[in-house]
C-alpha cells in the first residue's frame, strides 16, 4: 500500500485544485512544490514529533502536508484549552517544540510560527515512505475519569476510515469538501485526508459564520462536508442554495427535528457515530432512511467496522482498519481483541444502531467533550468547597451544557475566575446554584445521575 497520498495526486492530477482559501487556491502540484519547501526547512527541528496548534487555514494545511513529506508525527493542539491545560498534553506525549498559524505564548516550550519556519535553514531530505503503521497524528481525548488520553492514529487508520466513508458517500476526483469543524478535531481532519487521497478539492472556512457557510456551499459548488448539530441549526433558520449530496452531522445531539428541518431544506443530510479513536465516523445513515428520524445513527450491515454489544453492559465493542489499537499514554480497553468504546446502544431486529448513553456523564456541548469529573476536579481546589457535582442540562442550541451543583456558598466571582484560569472557556459551567443537599447512593457515593433528576425534576 502507498501512503504518499500528496505525491500521488501531484503526479496523478497536478492540475486538479487541491486547497482554496478565501481568495487563495492551490492545485496539487503547487500544493506540492509548497509542501516540499517547507519540509526542507522542518528538516532542522530534529525532531520526531511536534504539537501543531493551527487554526482552519491555507497556511496549517501546507504544513500539515509538510510534515507527512518529512514523516514528522503531528499532535492536534485544541485551540479553545488554557495554556495549562495544552502544557498538560504536551508533557503526556513528549512534546517540547510546537508550530503554529495562530498567536501562542506557552512558557518551557519552543513555539515557531508558520512564518518563523522558513527561517530555520533548508536542508535536503530524503522523502517519507510511510508503513502502515506508522503514526499520523495524535489527538487526545478524555475518559470518563476526565484524564486525557493520547489517541495515536496510523496512516493505515485513516485510509481505512476514507474507505469507509467514500463508500457510502461516493466521492472522487471532481469533488468539493467543505472543511468548517475545527482541523484539530477528527471531523475536521479527516476531510484533508479524503481530499488528498481522492485528489478532489477542499474549501476551508475559517470559523462558520451562516451567511458565509451559505454563500460558499453555492459559489463553491460544495458537495459534500461535515458539520455538528448547532452549525446546522443555524444553517436551516436563512436561505441559500446548494449543490450538496452530502451533509455529515458528527455529535450525539442531532434531534429528529433538527434532521426534518435539514430535509425541508432540501439537505442530504447523513446522520453518524464516530469518534477519535476510529478516526472520524463509522457508521451513517441516509436522509432517505425513514431510521434517521427515530434516532438511529446507522446500520451494522453497511459498515466496514465490525459491531457487537458487550453481553454484559450494552456497551458498543468495535473490530475494524479504522480503529487504534493503543493509547500513548494510558492503557486501552479491549475485550477479546474488540476496542470498548464505552457508549451504550441497542441494535434493533433490523441492524439499526441507537446510541442510548455516550460514556454515561459525558456533556457533548457544541461538538465539544465536555467530563464533569474534570470540571468537579478545579472546582475542588477552592478552600471552602466540601461537595459538588456538575450534570448536565439541554439545551436549544449547544446540545447540552454543564451545570455546577455546591453545597457551599463559595464567592461567585472567585469561583469563576478560578474556573477561567483552568479550563477552556467551552467547559465553565452555565449555571451555577447552591443547593442544600448533593444526593448520593446508598454507599455514599455522588451520583450525577440522582442529582440530575431531582435538581431538573426529570
Amino acid at each position: 500500500m502507498n501512503y504518499k497520498w500528496l505525491e500521488n495526486a501531484a503526479i496523478e492530477q497536478p492540475e486538479n485544485i487541491a486547497l482554496k482559501f478565501q481568495d487563495e487556491s492551490l492545485n496539487y502540484r503547487q500544493l506540492y512544490m509548497k509542501a516540499h519547501e517547507l519540509a526542507t526547512h522542518l528538516q532542522a527541528l530534529k525532531v520526531k514529533r511536534v504539537g501543531l496548534y493551527i487554526d482552519n487555514s491555507l497556511d496549517a494545511s501546507i504544513l500539515i502536508h509538510a510534515l507527512m513529506l518529512s514523516g514528522t508525527e503531528m499532535v492536534m493542539l485544541n485551540t479553545r484549552l488554557t495554556v495549562h491545560e495544552l502544557k498538560l498534553q504536551l508533557e503526556e506525549v513528549s512534546v517540547s517544540t510546537v508550530l503554529s498559524t495562530i498567536h501562542l505564548d506557552i512558557p518551557e516550550f519552543k513555539v515557531l510560527s508558520f512564518e518563523e519556519i522558513y527561517d530555520l535553514p533548508a536542508e535536503t531530505f530524503m522523502l517519507n515512505d510511510p508503513a502502515a503503521n506508522d503514526i499520523l497524528s495524535i489527538m487526545f481525548t478524555s475518559g470518563t475519569t476526565g484524564r486525557a488520553k493520547a489517541v495515536g492514529q496510523t496512516y493505515s487508520n485513516h485510509y481505512a476510515s476514507h474507505i469507509n466513508c467514500q463508500k457510502f458517500l461516493n466521492y472522487k476526483e471532481d469533488s468539493v469538501w467543505m472543511m468548517v469543524n475545527p482541523i484539530f478535531h477528527i471531523s475536521g481532519l479527516s476531510i484533508l485526508f479524503r481530499s488528498v487521497i481522492s485528489m478532489s478539492t477542499m474549501v476551508i472556512m475559517n470559523k462558520f459564520k451562516t451567511d458565509l457557510a451559505w454563500q460558499t456551499l453555492e459559489h463553491e459548488k460544495v458537495t459534500h462536508t461535515s458539520m455538528v448539530p448547532v452549525m446546522l441549526n443555524r444553517l436551516v433558520k436563512e436561505e441559500g442554495t446548494h449543490f450538496l449530496q452530502a451533509l455529515l452531522m458528527g455529535g450525539a445531539n442531532t434531534t429528529p427535528k433538527l434532521l426534518q428541518k435539514a430535509k425541508d431544506k432540501g439537505l442530504p443530510v447523513y446522520n453518524s457515530f464516530g469518534m477519535t479513536e476510529t478516526c472520524s465516523q463509522i457508521v451513517q445513515l441516509s436522509y432517505d432512511d425513514p431510521k434517521i428520524f427515530s434516532g438511529a445513527v446507522g446500520n451494522i450491515h453497511d459498515t466496514m467496522t465490525e459491531i457487537t454489544i458487550d453481553e454484559t453492559t450494552d456497551e458498543m465493542l468495535l473490530s475494524g482498519d479504522s480503529v487504534v489499537q493503543s493509547y500513548l499514554n494510558a492503557d486501552i480497553e479491549l475485550k477479546g481483541g474488540f476496542f470498548n468504546t464505552g457508549d451504550i446502544i441497542q441494535i434493533d431486529e433490523d441492524g439499526y444502531i441507537y446510541v442510548l448513553d455516550r460514556r454515561n456523564d459525558l456533556i457533548i456541548s457544541g461538538g465539544e467533550n465536555i467530563y464533569p469529573k474534570e470540571i468537579e476536579d478545579v472546582v475542588y481546589q477552592l478552600d471552602g468547597v466540601n461537595r459538588c457535582v456538575v450534570i448536565k442540562k439541554e439545551d436549544d442550541e449547544w446540545g447540552y451544557v454543564p451545570i455546577l451543583l455546591l453545597e457551599d456558598d463559595i464567592d461567585q466571582t472567585t469561583l469563576l475566575n478560578h474556573l477561567y484560569k483552568h479550563l477552556a472557556k467551552y467547559k465553565i459551567p452555565r449555571e451555577i446554584y447552591v443547593i442544600d443537599e448533593i444526593k448520593t447512593t446508598s454507599t455514599g457515593k455522588i451520583s450525577r445521575t440522582i442529582n440530575r433528576n431531582m435538581f431538573l425534576n426529570l
